[in-house]
């Protein structure tokens, strides 16, 4: 027991410096880039400074299967370098055995990275889009989401329209249970519209059993105020798809809330194939940081004893980045649909602990 949570100790604090070092260069590049963007701003190093810690975190989360790659062979070539290895194999313990407690590091540093960081990482990812666009002076995204429903603000050539609707089915292109508000220039409202369902079609809304009101009639005639029509069409700019981007993004979700989410697009008749696809990777996740951490010492194992360092460490940064590459092209692949979403997910990683138990136990002295 004293033995593993020394080589867990070992293990968790390469992977702190990794992580920093790691850190510091991604942040430094960023800042680089985003000062660049802002500097003709009024405050371009406060822009920089703010855009820059607000998607640094996502870039991290990206790389975190690489960065535990690097913090397990810098663990091994410590232990290689100290002896620690040879020593704990005359003392009657494998290198498997020896690796189990920071294999199980190595899954907790995913778990925890499942359901806390990447979705605060996605959270300050969306935090920088609306930042970036009020420094840019960009207009507000024109649909958002919460728990009364969807809310789109559209002009008029008068003024703006927001219209209000609790649900969206046939993949956004049917809305029920519709409030339209009216505004003019000055933002003083005009009409208020409610209407059992609304239909996006192409560059127009159309409008089913409306009952309108008028502002301006409500205290002199208020007989005269209120109107029906079985149909209203008012022209549009928004698309179904601004409606589904209105939903939180697949990695902005931990795993806890993502089964409701996919719930709530496939009743509004969006696709949720990014979100179940997301709902794997997060499952694979753990078993990927394990596998990285048997990448990086798999080939430390026989340098421990033989030399050739350098060839050690360039063959795991290489078996490293071809596994983080490969599983990436392969999630784009299954969340577009051209493969089954279970094979995108576990095919390379199960791919490659076979590989690396191999060579583990080719390594292996016995």
């Amino acid at each position: 027991m004293t033995l593993a949570l020394y080589f867990c100790k070992r293990f968790l604090v390469n992977f702190i410096r990794v992580l920093l070092a790691i850190a510091l260069i991604v942040f430094l590049i960023d800042f680089l880039e985003n000062i660049s963007s802002t500097s003709k701003t009024n405050a371009p190093f406060q822009n920089a400074l703010s855009l820059t810690i607000l998607r640094a975190p996502t870039f991290l989360s990206t790389a975190m299967p690489l960065i535990v790659m690097l913090s397990s062979l810098a663990f091994c070539i410590g232990l290689a370098r100290s002896s620690e290895f040879v020593i704990s194999r005359a003392a009657g313990l494998s290198a498997l055995r020896s690796l189990i407690p920071p294999m199980f590091c190595a899954m907790g540093l995913g778990i925890l990275s499942v359901m806390f960081y990447e979705p605060l990482a996605g959270q300050m990812y969306n935090s920088y889009d609306t930042k970036r666009a009020q420094i840019r002076g960009a207009a507000a995204a024109p649909v958002s989401l919460h728990d009364s429903g969807f809310w789109m603000r559209q002009s008029s050539p008068n003024g703006h329209h927001v219209i209000q609707a609790q649900t969206a089915t046939k993949n956004g292109r049917v809305l029920k249970g519709i409030t339209l508000y009216e505004y003019d220039e000055n933002g003083i409202i005009v009409s208020r519209m409610v209407a059992e369902t609304g239909y996006l079609n192409t560059g127009e809304w159309v409008f089913v059993n409306t009952q309108r009101w008028r502002d301006a009639l409500l205290v002199n005639a208020p007989e005269q105020a209120k109107s029906s029509a079985r149909f209203y069409r008012l022209k549009t700019d928004i698309t179904p798809q601004q409606l589904l981007d209105g939903y939180p993004k697949p990695e902005t979700l931990s795993p806890i809330d993502m089964p409701r989410q996919i719930a709530a697009l496939e009743t509004a008749g969006f696709s949720s194939l990014k979100y179940r696809a997301q709902q794997i990777n997060q499952i694979a996740r753990p078993l990927l940081f394990a596998v990285m951490m048997i990448i990086g010492a798999v080939f430390t194992l026989k340098t421990s004893r033989q030399g050739g360092l350098g060839i050690a460490v360039l063959s795991s940064l290489i078996f490293g980045f071809s596994l983080h590459f490969l599983h990436n092209f392969a999630s784009t692949l299954g969340s577009s649909g051209e493969i089954p979403l279970w094979v995108a997910a576990w095919a390379p990683i199960l791919s490659a602990a076979l590989v690396a138990l191999s060579l583990f136990l080719h390594y292996e002295d016995g």
